[in-house]
């Protein structure tokens, strides 16, 4: 199995590259510009949300990292972590203490392409003013965060998660296909975002008939 190796500005997993900048601002299902600034990393930056009711369900799995090969430095950053199914809020030192000793464990939520292009065709107003932002117009379909450890086992090998509207971010709950009573919850809020990935638009139609065509992964570079 690959192992997540984790540097300052971004992360790889699988051979991909993921993004760290402004990662703060971002959830599942965010829609912005991507940003490219000559003297410092690429990001998204966050312009509107996509209703996670729309977006439906996600895939989730539980994922290692690699401390032998990542950057101490890249855990410098304070990050709000799921514990007990709420997000808290960690100082650098802390995530990086709780995250090498197995405390806390790093989860893997992805959006199918082909499932949040219907949730954004499916959003006329988003839809509108992605179209507006040109061709750097980007969604963010992948995320990871930080979780209990006890928690990440609930998460963990391609489970299908419910995705919904809450009160303090997006709720992400197990037990899609099975009893309710065994579901478990937690709550995705702005700040528990570690690293994302985000998709490119491919268009057709024009005018009021212009929707979305394909979403083609987008990964971190530095260009």
């Amino acid at each position: 199995m690959a192992n997540v190796v984790v540097k300052d500005s971004h992360i790889t997993y699988n051979g991909v590259g993921y993004f760290r900048g402004n990662a703060e601002e971002v959830q599942c299902g965010s829609i912005g510009q991507k940003r490219s600034p000559i003297t410092k990393q690429n990001y998204l930056e966050v312009k509107d949300q996509l209703s996670a009711d729309k977006i439906g369900t996600a895939k989730s799995t539980k994922v290692k990292i690699d401390f032998n090969q990542s950057n101490k430095s890249a855990f410098n950053t304070a990050l709000s972590a799921i514990i007990k199914g709420v997000p808290v809020k960690l100082s650098g030192d802390a995530q990086f203490s709780k995250l090498s000793s197995g405390e806390l464990d790093l989860i893997k939520l992805s959006v199918s392409t082909n499932q949040m292009k219907k949730a954004a065709n499916n959003s006329s107003n988003k839809l509108n003013s992605l179209d507006g932002w040109g061709q750097n117009a980007r969604i963010c379909h992948q995320i990871f965060v930080v979780v209990s450890a006890e928690l990440a086992t609930q998460f963990d090998g391609d489970v299908e998660i419910n995705l919904s509207a809450g009160s303090g971010g997006i709720e992400a709950k197990t037990g899609v296909s099975s009893t309710t009573h065994n579901a478990t919850k937690i709550v995705i809020a702005p700040g528990t975002t570690f690293a994302y990935l985000l998709a490119k638009i491919d268009w057709e139609g024009h005018g009021e008939n212009k929707q979305i065509k394909d979403l083609d992964d987008d990964q971190y570079s530095f260009s």
